[in-house]
């Protein structure tokens, strides 16, 4: 199956870096075995919205190609529309109707971005590999949920870009005041794609120009790398989307997916 959207495509190629994504021509299969609980890691890719009475047969498809491998006890299901004025799945009712969540993201791309500076008393340097612990509690700081369970999810992702690090794969950047970690993000190469992961602002200090700082900085290391096209999602209708805007960042697609967590 030929993938035309950017952002489903660096959503792909970043679970093969732990996981594998199988082109079974009509439809992509992504399984990460080691992160069951990775709702958008393990998921079922369709070359098309949902049309009306589809729903159960995707359903099936997701339980026979992606729960059968493991302990996986969502759905996620997601398409490739490729197009950003595409509108959502035509299916919508019947995906809410059944228990699933359908989001909508920005992507969004840039050549370079704006030079911005951290305000004062604001370090900025790239993390260690035994630094990402550091960055996954930042991350579970900011979560909603707050139990044992998001806690492990958050210490698998630190192990998983910890090893990115560590084969030079990508660079993960942090924000310090004084000692404390207050912002994170990671910007992993791609051949001649750069996708940004996880941008982390600590609630203490948000609206003060880190997360802009942060991104020029990791952007202008990546380009002299070789990176020459810079990728980022952010939920639709979300306070990022104006940040990265400012930055440099500009819109070219949405990207659907609908998910229903366990019981």
């Amino acid at each position: 199956m030929d993938v035309r959207s950017v952002g489903l495509a660096t959503d792909l190629a970043l679970i093969a870096t732990r996981g594998d994504v199988i082109d079974r021509g009509a439809y992509l299969v992504a399984v990460t075995p080691g992160d069951p609980d990775y709702y958008y890691g393990n998921l079922l890719v369709l070359p098309a919205p949902l049309r009306p009475g589809q729903l159960a047969w995707a359903l099936a498809l997701f339980a026979r190609e992606v729960a059968a491998r493991g302990t996986v006890h969502h759905v996620t299901l997601c398409w490739d529309l490729g197009d950003g004025d595409a509108e959502p799945p035509g299916a919508t009712d019947e995906l809410v109707a059944a228990g699933l969540e359908v989001e909508v993201t920005h992507v969004m791309v840039a050549g370079a971005l704006q030079p911005a500076a951290p305000p004062p008393g604001i370090e900025l340097r790239p993390l260690a590999p035994d630094e990402l612990a550091r960055a996954a509690e930042l991350a579970f700081a900011n979560d909603t949920a707050h139990d044992e369970a998001q806690r492990q999810f958050r210490r698998r992702r630190a192990a998983w870009q910890r090893d990115l690090v560590t084969r030079g794969a990508g660079r993960f950047w942090g924000a310090f005041d004084d000692r404390t970690l207050v912002g994170s993000l990671g910007l992993v190469r791609l051949g001649r794609l750069g996708r940004y992961q996880d941008v982390l602002i600590a609630s203490s200090h948000r609206r003060r120009g880190i997360a802009a700082a942060l991104l020029a900085i990791s952007a202008q290391d990546a380009c002299a790398a070789g990176v020459e096209q810079l990728v980022i999602q952010t939920e639709w209708g979300s306070d990022a989307k104006r940040v990265y805007e400012r930055a440099g960042f500009r819109a070219i697609e949405r990207l659907v997916s609908a998910c229903r967590e366990p019981p």
